[in-house]
Protein backbone atom coordinates (compact mmCIF):
# COMPACT_ATOMS: atom_id res chain seq x y z
CA UNK A 1 0.00 0.00 0.00
CA UNK A 2 1.36 3.19 -1.37
CA UNK A 3 1.32 6.07 2.02
CA UNK A 4 0.44 9.44 0.26
CA UNK A 5 3.40 12.23 0.20
CA UNK A 6 2.97 14.88 3.00
CA UNK A 7 1.78 18.25 1.24
CA UNK A 8 4.44 20.63 1.24
CA UNK A 9 2.54 23.48 3.19
CA UNK A 10 1.47 20.38 5.72
CA UNK A 11 2.21 23.06 9.01
CA UNK A 12 0.17 25.82 7.99
CA UNK A 13 -2.40 23.40 6.90
CA UNK A 14 -2.69 21.79 10.47
CA UNK A 15 -2.53 24.86 11.93
CA UNK A 16 -5.74 26.20 9.88
CA UNK A 17 -6.95 23.10 10.96
CA UNK A 18 -7.09 23.20 14.41
CA UNK A 19 -7.79 27.27 14.33
CA UNK A 20 -11.06 26.13 13.11
CA UNK A 21 -12.35 24.32 16.25
CA UNK A 22 -14.35 21.90 13.91
CA UNK A 23 -12.26 18.60 15.10
CA UNK A 24 -14.07 16.07 17.21
CA UNK A 25 -17.42 18.18 17.28
CA UNK A 26 -20.86 17.31 17.43
CA UNK A 27 -22.70 16.38 13.93
CA UNK A 28 -24.51 19.11 12.30
CA UNK A 29 -27.63 19.37 10.71
CA UNK A 30 -25.88 21.78 7.75
CA UNK A 31 -23.11 19.51 7.12
CA UNK A 32 -25.09 16.23 6.89
CA UNK A 33 -27.64 17.58 4.25
CA UNK A 34 -24.50 18.46 2.20
CA UNK A 35 -23.53 14.60 2.60
CA UNK A 36 -27.25 13.45 2.21
CA UNK A 37 -27.01 15.53 -1.15
CA UNK A 38 -23.94 14.44 -2.55
CA UNK A 39 -25.17 11.04 -1.61
CA UNK A 40 -28.40 11.98 -3.99
CA UNK A 41 -26.62 13.58 -7.27
CA UNK A 42 -23.89 10.74 -7.42
CA UNK A 43 -26.20 7.64 -6.08
CA UNK A 44 -23.81 6.17 -3.96
CA UNK A 45 -24.17 4.13 -0.95
CA UNK A 46 -21.62 6.48 1.21
CA UNK A 47 -21.30 10.01 1.25
CA UNK A 48 -18.48 11.83 3.96
CA UNK A 49 -16.90 14.93 4.44
CA UNK A 50 -13.50 14.52 5.60
CA UNK A 51 -11.20 16.12 7.70
CA UNK A 52 -6.92 15.38 7.50
CA UNK A 53 -5.43 15.55 10.84
CA UNK A 54 -2.11 15.01 11.71
CA UNK A 55 -2.07 11.13 12.42
CA UNK A 56 -5.90 10.21 11.43
CA UNK A 57 -8.83 11.31 9.03
CA UNK A 58 -11.86 12.54 10.95
CA UNK A 59 -15.14 12.33 9.13
CA UNK A 60 -17.19 15.39 10.13
CA UNK A 61 -20.28 14.07 8.31
CA UNK A 62 -21.18 10.44 6.98
CA UNK A 63 -23.59 8.14 5.63
CA UNK A 64 -23.39 4.88 4.82
CA UNK A 65 -20.33 3.94 7.47
CA UNK A 66 -20.16 3.95 11.05
CA UNK A 67 -17.04 4.60 11.73
CA UNK A 68 -15.97 8.34 13.21
CA UNK A 69 -12.22 8.50 12.07
CA UNK A 70 -9.76 6.36 9.70
CA UNK A 71 -6.04 6.50 10.40
CA UNK A 72 -4.44 8.75 7.96
CA UNK A 73 -2.25 6.12 6.44
CA UNK A 74 -4.89 4.10 4.50
CA UNK A 75 -7.23 7.42 3.83
CA UNK A 76 -8.41 7.72 -0.02
CA UNK A 77 -8.99 11.74 0.92
CA UNK A 78 -5.29 12.35 2.10
CA UNK A 79 -4.48 11.85 -1.54
CA UNK A 80 -7.29 13.88 -2.81
CA UNK A 81 -5.71 17.04 -0.81
CA UNK A 82 -2.70 16.74 -2.42
CA UNK A 83 -4.37 18.07 -5.89
CA UNK A 84 -6.36 21.27 -4.33
CA UNK A 85 -7.88 21.87 -7.71
CA UNK A 86 -9.36 18.68 -9.01
CA UNK A 87 -12.18 15.89 -7.96
CA UNK A 88 -9.70 13.04 -7.31
CA UNK A 89 -11.78 10.12 -9.05
CA UNK A 90 -10.75 6.67 -9.36
CA UNK A 91 -13.39 4.54 -10.89
CA UNK A 92 -12.38 1.57 -9.61
CA UNK A 93 -9.73 1.40 -6.40
CA UNK A 94 -8.08 -2.23 -7.27
CA UNK A 95 -7.14 -1.66 -10.27
CA UNK A 96 -4.52 1.38 -8.52
CA UNK A 97 -1.08 0.38 -7.45
CA UNK A 98 -1.74 3.08 -4.64
CA UNK A 99 -5.01 1.35 -3.14
CA UNK A 100 -5.24 -1.94 -4.64
CA UNK A 101 -3.78 -3.73 -1.42
CA UNK A 102 -5.87 -0.63 0.69
CA UNK A 103 -7.11 -2.85 3.61
CA UNK A 104 -10.51 -0.96 3.12
CA UNK A 105 -10.12 -2.46 -0.44
CA UNK A 106 -8.89 -5.70 0.00
CA UNK A 107 -10.95 -6.31 2.77
CA UNK A 108 -14.64 -5.33 4.10
CA UNK A 109 -16.02 -2.78 2.94
CA UNK A 110 -14.54 -3.47 -0.27
CA UNK A 111 -14.50 -0.44 -1.61
CA UNK A 112 -14.02 0.07 -5.42
CA UNK A 113 -14.78 3.80 -6.37
CA UNK A 114 -14.44 6.89 -4.96
CA UNK A 115 -14.71 10.60 -5.80
CA UNK A 116 -12.80 13.18 -3.26
CA UNK A 117 -13.50 17.13 -4.00
CA UNK A 118 -10.58 18.79 -2.05
CA UNK A 119 -12.10 21.45 0.39
CA UNK A 120 -9.92 24.18 -0.01
CA UNK A 121 -9.77 27.21 1.77
CA UNK A 122 -9.55 30.23 0.59
CA UNK A 123 -6.15 30.96 0.65
CA UNK A 124 -5.50 27.44 -0.71
CA UNK A 125 -5.26 25.30 2.19
CA UNK A 126 -6.80 21.58 0.82
CA UNK A 127 -8.01 20.43 4.73
CA UNK A 128 -10.13 17.59 3.79
CA UNK A 129 -12.88 16.52 1.10
CA UNK A 130 -16.31 16.08 0.40
CA UNK A 131 -16.20 12.58 -1.10
CA UNK A 132 -18.53 9.54 -2.03
CA UNK A 133 -17.36 5.81 -2.44
CA UNK A 134 -19.25 2.72 -3.67
CA UNK A 135 -18.73 -1.40 -3.37
CA UNK A 136 -18.59 -1.43 -7.11
CA UNK A 137 -16.46 0.10 -10.25
CA UNK A 138 -18.44 2.83 -11.69
CA UNK A 139 -18.02 6.86 -13.22
CA UNK A 140 -19.74 10.35 -12.82
CA UNK A 141 -20.63 12.59 -15.32
CA UNK A 142 -19.52 16.46 -15.47
CA UNK A 143 -22.82 17.54 -13.57
CA UNK A 144 -21.72 15.79 -10.67
CA UNK A 145 -17.98 16.11 -10.40
CA UNK A 146 -19.10 19.99 -10.64
CA UNK A 147 -21.48 19.23 -7.73
CA UNK A 148 -19.20 17.61 -5.76
CA UNK A 149 -16.81 21.09 -6.59
CA UNK A 150 -19.34 23.15 -5.23
CA UNK A 151 -20.27 21.33 -2.42
CA UNK A 152 -16.73 21.28 -1.19
CA UNK A 153 -16.62 25.07 -1.76
CA UNK A 154 -20.16 25.04 0.47
CA UNK A 155 -18.34 23.04 2.85
CA UNK A 156 -15.60 25.68 3.26
CA UNK A 157 -17.63 28.43 3.88
CA UNK A 158 -19.62 26.27 6.78
CA UNK A 159 -16.40 25.42 8.12
CA UNK A 160 -14.81 29.21 8.04
CA UNK A 161 -18.50 30.14 9.36
CA UNK A 162 -18.30 28.50 12.48
CA UNK A 163 -14.83 30.15 13.58
CA UNK A 164 -16.18 33.94 13.02
CA UNK A 165 -18.47 36.18 14.83
CA UNK A 166 -22.55 35.54 15.16
CA UNK A 167 -23.24 38.45 13.01
CA UNK A 168 -20.49 37.38 9.92
CA UNK A 169 -22.15 34.24 10.13
CA UNK A 170 -25.65 36.12 9.68
CA UNK A 171 -24.35 37.92 7.09
CA UNK A 172 -22.93 35.46 4.75
CA UNK A 173 -26.18 32.76 5.35
CA UNK A 174 -27.78 34.59 2.19
CA UNK A 175 -24.52 33.46 0.33
CA UNK A 176 -24.97 29.78 1.52
CA UNK A 177 -28.49 29.31 1.22
CA UNK A 178 -28.32 30.37 -3.12
CA UNK A 179 -25.47 27.41 -3.20
CA UNK A 180 -27.34 25.17 -1.48
CA UNK A 181 -30.16 26.24 -3.93
CA UNK A 182 -28.20 26.55 -7.04
CA UNK A 183 -26.85 22.59 -6.09
CA UNK A 184 -30.40 21.21 -5.50
CA UNK A 185 -31.35 22.20 -8.53
CA UNK A 186 -28.43 20.76 -10.00
CA UNK A 187 -29.70 17.45 -8.35
CA UNK A 188 -33.14 18.01 -9.51
CA UNK A 189 -32.05 18.51 -13.45
CA UNK A 190 -31.64 14.31 -14.00
CA UNK A 191 -33.22 12.54 -16.32
CA UNK A 192 -34.44 10.27 -13.66
CA UNK A 193 -37.51 10.47 -11.72
CA UNK A 194 -36.37 11.60 -7.80
CA UNK A 195 -38.01 11.81 -4.84
CA UNK A 196 -36.96 12.01 -1.58
CA UNK A 197 -39.07 9.80 1.07
CA UNK A 198 -38.95 10.22 4.77
CA UNK A 199 -39.14 7.01 7.38
CA UNK A 200 -43.42 8.36 7.73
CA UNK A 201 -43.43 8.28 3.87
CA UNK A 202 -43.69 12.09 3.42
CA UNK A 203 -42.42 13.54 0.16
CA UNK A 204 -39.21 16.13 1.09
CA UNK A 205 -37.85 16.60 -2.12
CA UNK A 206 -38.58 16.12 -5.68
CA UNK A 207 -36.54 17.13 -8.89
CA UNK A 208 -37.81 18.37 -12.21
CA UNK A 209 -38.60 15.44 -14.21
CA UNK A 210 -40.54 13.86 -11.27
CA UNK A 211 -43.06 17.03 -11.68
CA UNK A 212 -42.66 16.61 -15.68
CA UNK A 213 -44.13 13.06 -15.00
CA UNK A 214 -47.03 13.45 -11.96
CA UNK A 215 -47.77 17.14 -13.48
CA UNK A 216 -47.66 18.87 -10.25
CA UNK A 217 -45.60 21.84 -8.28
CA UNK A 218 -43.37 21.19 -5.54
CA UNK A 219 -45.69 23.09 -3.25
CA UNK A 220 -48.81 20.56 -4.51
CA UNK A 221 -46.12 17.36 -3.63
CA UNK A 222 -43.93 18.31 -0.61
CA UNK A 223 -44.69 16.96 2.79
CA UNK A 224 -47.79 14.77 1.28
CA UNK A 225 -47.53 11.31 1.64
CA UNK A 226 -46.61 9.48 -1.11
CA UNK A 227 -49.91 7.66 -1.00
CA UNK A 228 -51.80 10.56 -1.70
CA UNK A 229 -49.96 10.80 -5.25
CA UNK A 230 -49.88 7.16 -6.38
CA UNK A 231 -53.04 6.31 -4.77
CA UNK A 232 -53.87 4.48 -1.61
CA UNK A 233 -54.11 0.52 -3.83
CA UNK A 234 -50.97 0.84 -5.87
CA UNK A 235 -48.87 2.61 -2.85
CA UNK A 236 -50.05 -0.37 -0.26
CA UNK A 237 -49.70 -3.33 -2.60
CA UNK A 238 -46.93 -1.72 -4.69
CA UNK A 239 -44.54 0.95 -3.39
CA UNK A 240 -45.06 0.37 0.85
CA UNK A 241 -43.32 -3.30 0.90
CA UNK A 242 -40.24 -2.07 -1.32
CA UNK A 243 -40.16 1.03 0.49
CA UNK A 244 -40.10 -0.72 3.91
CA UNK A 245 -37.58 -2.58 2.45
CA UNK A 246 -35.25 0.70 1.80
CA UNK A 247 -35.83 1.94 5.21
CA UNK A 248 -34.77 -0.46 6.62
CA UNK A 249 -31.35 -0.25 4.92
CA UNK A 250 -31.53 -2.84 2.37
CA UNK A 251 -31.14 -1.01 -1.47
CA UNK A 252 -33.83 -2.42 -3.38
CA UNK A 253 -34.72 -2.36 -7.48
CA UNK A 254 -37.56 -3.50 -9.15
CA UNK A 255 -39.85 -2.82 -12.67
CA UNK A 256 -43.24 -1.38 -12.42
CA UNK A 257 -45.96 -0.39 -14.80
CA UNK A 258 -46.86 3.22 -13.81
CA UNK A 259 -49.59 5.48 -15.11
CA UNK A 260 -48.52 8.84 -15.14
CA UNK A 261 -50.84 12.02 -15.21
CA UNK A 262 -48.40 13.82 -17.14
CA UNK A 263 -47.15 10.85 -19.80
CA UNK A 264 -49.48 8.16 -19.62
CA UNK A 265 -48.83 4.60 -19.05
CA UNK A 266 -45.26 4.18 -18.65
CA UNK A 267 -42.41 1.27 -17.63
CA UNK A 268 -40.01 2.63 -15.32
CA UNK A 269 -37.22 0.66 -13.56
CA UNK A 270 -37.27 2.04 -9.77
CA UNK A 271 -33.89 2.12 -7.55
CA UNK A 272 -34.52 3.05 -3.76
CA UNK A 273 -31.41 3.69 -1.26
CA UNK A 274 -31.41 4.27 2.42
CA UNK A 275 -30.36 7.04 3.77
CA UNK A 276 -28.51 7.80 7.14
CA UNK A 277 -27.71 10.72 9.28
CA UNK A 278 -24.25 10.98 11.09
CA UNK A 279 -25.19 8.65 13.92
CA UNK A 280 -25.99 5.86 11.44
CA UNK A 281 -30.37 5.77 11.46
CA UNK A 282 -31.99 5.45 8.60
CA UNK A 283 -33.18 8.85 8.07
CA UNK A 284 -35.27 8.29 4.35
CA UNK A 285 -34.92 6.99 1.10
CA UNK A 286 -33.98 8.28 -2.40
CA UNK A 287 -36.54 6.64 -5.07
CA UNK A 288 -34.70 7.15 -8.74
CA UNK A 289 -37.08 6.24 -11.24
CA UNK A 290 -35.66 5.25 -15.14
CA UNK A 291 -38.35 5.56 -18.02
CA UNK A 292 -37.89 2.42 -19.65
CA UNK A 293 -40.70 2.76 -21.81
CA UNK A 294 -38.86 2.82 -25.02
CA UNK A 295 -37.01 0.11 -24.11
CA UNK A 296 -39.60 -2.37 -23.15
CA UNK A 297 -40.90 -1.73 -26.99
CA UNK A 298 -38.04 -2.57 -28.62
CA UNK A 299 -37.39 -5.37 -26.45
CA UNK A 300 -41.18 -6.46 -27.59
CA UNK A 301 -40.14 -5.55 -31.22
CA UNK A 302 -37.29 -7.44 -30.76
CA UNK A 303 -38.92 -10.96 -29.62
CA UNK A 304 -41.31 -10.37 -32.40
CA UNK A 305 -38.33 -10.55 -34.70
CA UNK A 306 -37.28 -13.65 -32.90
CA UNK A 307 -40.39 -15.24 -33.69
CA UNK A 308 -40.51 -14.48 -37.47
CA UNK A 309 -37.14 -16.21 -37.49
CA UNK A 310 -38.22 -18.89 -35.94
CA UNK A 311 -40.69 -19.75 -37.68
CA UNK A 312 -38.85 -18.89 -40.43
CA UNK A 313 -36.46 -21.55 -39.60
CA UNK A 314 -39.83 -24.41 -38.97
CA UNK A 315 -40.57 -23.24 -42.44
CA UNK A 316 -36.90 -23.77 -43.80
CA UNK A 317 -36.90 -27.62 -42.08
CA UNK A 318 -39.90 -28.39 -43.44
CA UNK A 319 -38.51 -27.01 -46.59
CA UNK A 320 -35.48 -29.67 -46.37
CA UNK A 321 -37.70 -32.02 -45.38
CA UNK A 322 -39.75 -31.74 -48.68
CA UNK A 323 -36.97 -31.65 -50.73
CA UNK A 324 -35.13 -34.74 -49.09
CA UNK A 325 -38.07 -37.09 -48.98
CA UNK A 326 -41.00 -35.60 -50.97
CA UNK A 327 -39.53 -34.64 -54.10
CA UNK A 328 -36.43 -36.56 -53.83
CA UNK A 329 -38.51 -40.37 -54.39
CA UNK A 330 -40.69 -39.14 -57.46
CA UNK A 331 -37.77 -37.98 -58.80
CA UNK A 332 -35.54 -41.10 -58.32
CA UNK A 333 -38.22 -42.83 -59.49
CA UNK A 334 -38.53 -41.10 -62.38
CA UNK A 335 -34.70 -41.41 -63.18
CA UNK A 336 -34.93 -45.42 -62.06
CA UNK A 337 -37.45 -46.46 -64.81
CA UNK A 338 -36.53 -43.93 -66.79
CA UNK A 339 -32.72 -46.13 -66.66
CA UNK A 340 -34.91 -49.42 -67.04
CA UNK A 341 -36.29 -47.90 -70.02
CA UNK A 342 -32.65 -47.14 -71.57
CA UNK A 343 -31.19 -50.69 -70.73
CA UNK A 344 -34.00 -52.91 -71.65
CA UNK A 345 -36.07 -51.69 -74.36
CA UNK A 346 -34.18 -48.41 -76.26
CA UNK A 347 -34.09 -51.05 -79.15
CA UNK A 348 -37.23 -51.63 -79.28
CA UNK A 349 -38.22 -47.69 -79.59
CA UNK A 350 -38.47 -46.04 -82.52
CA UNK A 351 -35.57 -42.97 -83.04
CA UNK A 352 -38.14 -40.04 -81.74
CA UNK A 353 -39.22 -42.43 -78.67
CA UNK A 354 -35.49 -42.93 -78.27
CA UNK A 355 -34.84 -39.19 -78.39
CA UNK A 356 -38.46 -38.33 -75.89
CA UNK A 357 -37.01 -40.90 -73.69
CA UNK A 358 -33.58 -39.19 -73.93
CA UNK A 359 -35.29 -35.79 -72.97
CA UNK A 360 -36.90 -37.40 -70.26
CA UNK A 361 -33.35 -38.81 -68.99
CA UNK A 362 -31.86 -35.99 -68.83
CA UNK A 363 -34.51 -33.79 -67.25
CA UNK A 364 -34.65 -35.92 -64.14
CA UNK A 365 -31.44 -36.14 -64.02
CA UNK A 366 -31.06 -31.95 -63.58
CA UNK A 367 -33.87 -32.45 -61.45
CA UNK A 368 -31.51 -34.48 -59.10
CA UNK A 369 -28.90 -32.50 -59.34
CA UNK A 370 -30.99 -29.29 -58.60
CA UNK A 371 -32.08 -30.82 -55.51
CA UNK A 372 -28.55 -31.70 -54.47
CA UNK A 373 -27.41 -28.13 -54.92
CA UNK A 374 -30.73 -26.57 -53.16
CA UNK A 375 -29.93 -29.05 -50.21
CA UNK A 376 -26.99 -27.79 -49.88
CA UNK A 377 -27.85 -24.00 -49.93
CA UNK A 378 -30.48 -24.29 -47.21
CA UNK A 379 -28.53 -26.69 -44.79
CA UNK A 380 -25.73 -24.29 -44.68
CA UNK A 381 -27.36 -21.59 -42.69
CA UNK A 382 -27.84 -23.84 -39.95
CA UNK A 383 -24.24 -25.24 -40.21
CA UNK A 384 -21.68 -24.41 -37.82
CA UNK A 385 -18.31 -23.72 -39.06
CA UNK A 386 -15.28 -25.96 -37.59
CA UNK A 387 -12.29 -24.30 -38.25
CA UNK A 388 -9.31 -26.96 -38.59
CA UNK A 389 -6.18 -26.29 -40.62
CA UNK A 390 -6.41 -27.68 -44.56
CA UNK A 391 -4.10 -28.99 -46.84
CA UNK A 392 -4.99 -27.62 -49.99
CA UNK A 393 -2.78 -29.88 -52.13
CA UNK A 394 -4.58 -33.03 -50.53
CA UNK A 395 -7.68 -31.67 -50.88
CA UNK A 396 -7.28 -30.57 -54.52
CA UNK A 397 -6.17 -34.62 -55.16
CA UNK A 398 -9.31 -35.24 -53.54
CA UNK A 399 -11.40 -33.17 -56.00
CA UNK A 400 -9.24 -33.94 -58.61
CA UNK A 401 -10.46 -37.63 -58.42
CA UNK A 402 -13.88 -36.53 -58.06
CA UNK A 403 -13.85 -35.05 -61.46
CA UNK A 404 -12.14 -37.43 -63.24
CA UNK A 405 -14.80 -38.19 -65.58
CA UNK A 406 -15.27 -34.70 -66.46
CA UNK A 407 -11.36 -34.49 -66.85
CA UNK A 408 -11.66 -37.03 -69.64
CA UNK A 409 -14.61 -35.91 -71.41
CA UNK A 410 -12.99 -32.40 -71.44
CA UNK A 411 -9.48 -33.39 -71.86
CA UNK A 412 -8.60 -30.60 -68.94
CA UNK A 413 -6.16 -30.99 -66.60
CA UNK A 414 -5.79 -29.44 -63.10
CA UNK A 415 -2.61 -27.82 -61.53
CA UNK A 416 -2.35 -27.34 -57.66
CA UNK A 417 1.68 -26.67 -56.37
CA UNK A 418 2.67 -27.05 -52.87
CA UNK A 419 0.57 -24.36 -51.43
CA UNK A 420 0.36 -22.95 -47.33
CA UNK A 421 -2.16 -24.80 -44.67
CA UNK A 422 -5.27 -22.84 -44.81
CA UNK A 423 -7.88 -22.10 -41.97
CA UNK A 424 -10.90 -23.47 -43.11
CA UNK A 425 -13.85 -25.91 -42.58
CA UNK A 426 -12.67 -28.68 -44.92
CA UNK A 427 -15.72 -30.17 -46.15
CA UNK A 428 -17.32 -26.91 -47.10
CA UNK A 429 -14.21 -25.67 -48.29
CA UNK A 430 -14.43 -28.85 -50.68
CA UNK A 431 -17.69 -27.56 -51.85
CA UNK A 432 -16.53 -24.12 -53.06
CA UNK A 433 -13.57 -25.63 -54.85
CA UNK A 434 -15.28 -28.50 -56.60
CA UNK A 435 -18.03 -26.09 -57.64
CA UNK A 436 -15.16 -23.35 -58.69
CA UNK A 437 -12.94 -26.22 -60.53
CA UNK A 438 -16.41 -27.84 -62.03
CA UNK A 439 -16.71 -24.44 -63.53
CA UNK A 440 -13.30 -24.10 -65.24
CA UNK A 441 -13.69 -27.57 -66.88
CA UNK A 442 -17.34 -27.31 -68.32
CA UNK A 443 -16.71 -23.29 -69.42
CA UNK A 444 -14.02 -24.11 -71.55
CA UNK A 445 -13.54 -22.86 -75.51
CA UNK A 446 -14.17 -24.68 -78.28
CA UNK A 447 -11.19 -26.58 -79.29
CA UNK A 448 -9.00 -25.19 -76.22
CA UNK A 449 -8.11 -27.90 -73.47
CA UNK A 450 -9.24 -26.62 -70.01
CA UNK A 451 -6.62 -26.27 -67.48
CA UNK A 452 -7.50 -24.62 -63.96
CA UNK A 453 -5.15 -23.58 -61.38
CA UNK A 454 -5.42 -23.24 -58.05
CA UNK A 455 -2.98 -20.83 -55.65
CA UNK A 456 -2.90 -19.29 -52.26
CA UNK A 457 -1.66 -15.95 -50.90
CA UNK A 458 -1.14 -15.27 -47.63
CA UNK A 459 -3.10 -11.17 -47.39
CA UNK A 460 -4.13 -9.42 -44.11
CA UNK A 461 -3.30 -12.41 -42.06
CA UNK A 462 -5.92 -14.35 -43.59
CA UNK A 463 -5.65 -16.11 -47.07
CA UNK A 464 -6.87 -15.65 -50.34
CA UNK A 465 -7.73 -18.94 -52.47
CA UNK A 466 -7.52 -18.50 -56.70
CA UNK A 467 -8.87 -20.67 -58.70
CA UNK A 468 -7.77 -19.84 -62.64
CA UNK A 469 -9.10 -21.15 -65.83
CA UNK A 470 -8.47 -20.41 -69.32
CA UNK A 471 -12.28 -20.63 -70.27
CA UNK A 472 -14.90 -18.38 -72.19
CA UNK A 473 -14.81 -15.85 -69.13
CA UNK A 474 -17.33 -13.96 -68.09
CA UNK A 475 -18.52 -10.70 -69.70
CA UNK A 476 -18.66 -7.42 -67.62
CA UNK A 477 -22.15 -6.26 -67.20
CA UNK A 478 -22.62 -10.07 -65.95
CA UNK A 479 -20.23 -9.90 -62.66
CA UNK A 480 -22.09 -7.98 -60.49
CA UNK A 481 -24.95 -10.64 -60.44
CA UNK A 482 -23.16 -14.14 -61.34
CA UNK A 483 -23.07 -15.36 -57.63
CA UNK A 484 -27.40 -14.88 -57.35
CA UNK A 485 -29.08 -17.72 -56.87
CA UNK A 486 -30.51 -19.61 -60.30
CA UNK A 487 -28.41 -17.01 -62.62
CA UNK A 488 -27.34 -18.53 -65.67
CA UNK A 489 -25.38 -16.83 -68.45
CA UNK A 490 -25.79 -20.13 -71.14
CA UNK A 491 -28.39 -21.85 -71.87
CA UNK A 492 -28.39 -26.27 -70.91
CA UNK A 493 -27.93 -27.12 -74.27
CA UNK A 494 -24.08 -25.56 -74.50
CA UNK A 495 -23.14 -25.83 -70.77
CA UNK A 496 -24.82 -28.13 -67.69
CA UNK A 497 -26.00 -26.58 -64.54
CA UNK A 498 -28.33 -25.62 -61.94
CA UNK A 499 -27.39 -22.10 -61.48
CA UNK A 500 -26.75 -22.11 -58.34
CA UNK A 501 -23.14 -23.37 -57.76
CA UNK A 502 -21.98 -19.39 -57.21
CA UNK A 503 -24.56 -18.83 -54.93
CA UNK A 504 -23.53 -21.70 -52.61
CA UNK A 505 -19.62 -20.70 -52.90
CA UNK A 506 -20.82 -17.18 -51.78
CA UNK A 507 -22.60 -18.27 -48.69
CA UNK A 508 -19.98 -20.75 -47.62
CA UNK A 509 -17.33 -17.32 -47.42
CA UNK A 510 -19.65 -15.48 -45.54
CA UNK A 511 -19.64 -18.45 -43.18
CA UNK A 512 -16.27 -18.43 -42.39
CA UNK A 513 -16.64 -14.11 -42.29
CA UNK A 514 -15.02 -13.74 -45.67
CA UNK A 515 -16.04 -13.08 -49.09
CA UNK A 516 -15.46 -14.54 -52.44
CA UNK A 517 -14.69 -12.00 -55.57
CA UNK A 518 -14.34 -12.61 -59.76
CA UNK A 519 -11.93 -11.52 -62.41
CA UNK A 520 -12.64 -12.22 -65.82
CA UNK A 521 -11.68 -11.43 -69.29
CA UNK A 522 -13.75 -12.94 -72.60
CA UNK A 523 -12.17 -15.32 -74.14
CA UNK A 524 -9.46 -15.43 -72.15
CA UNK A 525 -10.46 -16.56 -68.61
CA UNK A 526 -11.14 -15.97 -65.02
CA UNK A 527 -10.02 -15.74 -61.50
CA UNK A 528 -12.13 -16.61 -58.98
CA UNK A 529 -10.60 -15.70 -55.33
CA UNK A 530 -11.78 -16.72 -52.04
CA UNK A 531 -11.05 -13.84 -49.24
CA UNK A 532 -10.83 -15.92 -45.79
CA UNK A 533 -10.11 -13.78 -43.06
CA UNK A 534 -7.63 -14.50 -40.30
CA UNK A 535 -10.09 -15.27 -37.12
CA UNK A 536 -13.37 -16.18 -37.03
CA UNK A 537 -15.83 -12.99 -37.46
CA UNK A 538 -18.75 -14.55 -36.61
CA UNK A 539 -20.52 -16.22 -33.82
CA UNK A 540 -20.90 -19.49 -35.74
CA UNK A 541 -17.79 -19.93 -35.90
CA UNK A 542 -15.69 -22.51 -33.94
Amino acid sequence: MQTSPIPANEAQRLVRLQELGILDTLPQKAFDDISALAQMICGTPVALITLIDQDRQWFKSRIGVEERETPREVAFCSHAILDPDHVMVVEDLSLDPRFSDNPLVANAPDARFYAGAPIVTHDGLALGTVCVVDMKARSLNADQLDALRRLASLVVNLLEHESVRIEEATRNSEAWRLQHEELTAMAIAGLDLQVYIDPNYLIQHVNDTFLAYWGGTRKEVIGHNIASLVGEDAFRHIIQPQLDRALAGETVSYTRKTDFPARGTRYVEVALLPVRNARGDIAGAVMRAQDVQETRAREAQLQQTVALLEQRTMEQERFIHIISHDLREPINTVNNFTSLLVADHQDELSPSAQQYLSFVQSGGQRMSFLLDDLLHFVRLDNRSVKLRPVEIGRLMQQIESDLGPLLSRTDGRMECGTQPMVIADESLLRIVLKNLASNGLKFSRRGVPPVVRITVEEADGGHQIHVSDNGIGIATEHLHDIFDMFKRLHTRKHYEGTGLGLSVCRRIAQLHGGSISVQSTPDEGSRFTLHLPAAPAAPHLE
